[in-house]
């Protein structure tokens, strides 16, 4: 299954992180408000994996080209 979002178009794979990063971030700053400081960390940790994800779809991308199986 993760093989297949590697293999949708990099427009949609960006665009779904950016819009689930910005909602991450912004719930991030709400809970940093009200001085929650797990929500915080844990927060910040799910959009380190969102990150990590888009970047692995990235690189999946540019070198499935080059390695065909």
């Amino acid at each position: 299954m993760i093989e297949k979002l590697y293999k949708a178009p990099i427009v949609y794979i960006m665009l779904a992180g950016i819009l689930i990063t910005a909602f991450l971030f912004n719930s991030m700053l709400k809970f940093a408000d009200e001085g929650n400081v797990v929500m915080v960390i844990l927060l910040g940790i799910s959009i380190g994996i969102i990150a990590i994800f888009l970047t692995r779809a990235l690189r999946y991308q540019r070198y499935s080209d080059l390695f065909p199986k």
